[in-house]
């Protein structure tokens, strides 16, 4: 079954939300992609700053973007991301490891 797109959809650039989430002091690396079982989400996987790290207030600077956006999402917590020895996020590597921990 197909998705239709919407135009805030087809317009959305989920870099721009990474970048976006990498101005909150307390992230360290984040990654965002949209929540395949739902189709109208996107998921935030951050990883935080070690220290102090409050998850409601970034929740709130999350969704004030998403907000803007007219898109609904979630933040989830990783110790890290899959990526490369130049930075390139392993994407499949990322969604095995979130399937095989629930």
């Amino acid at each position: 079954m197909m998705q239709k797109k919407t135009p805030e959809r087809a317009l959305f650039n989920y870099r721009e939300l990474e970048d976006y989430l990498l101005t909150y002091p307390s992230v360290a690396d984040v990654a965002v992609l949209p929540d395949l079982a739902v189709g109208e989400e996107v998921i935030a996987y951050v990883v935080p700053v070690p220290g102090v790290f409050d998850p409601e207030r970034l929740k709130a600077f999350f969704m004030k973007k998403l907000k803007s956006r007219n898109i609904t999402g979630f933040i989830e917590y990783r110790d890290s991301l899959p990526r490369s020895n130049t930075g390139k996020l392993y994407i499949r590597r990322l969604l095995k490891a979130v399937v095989e921990e629930k």
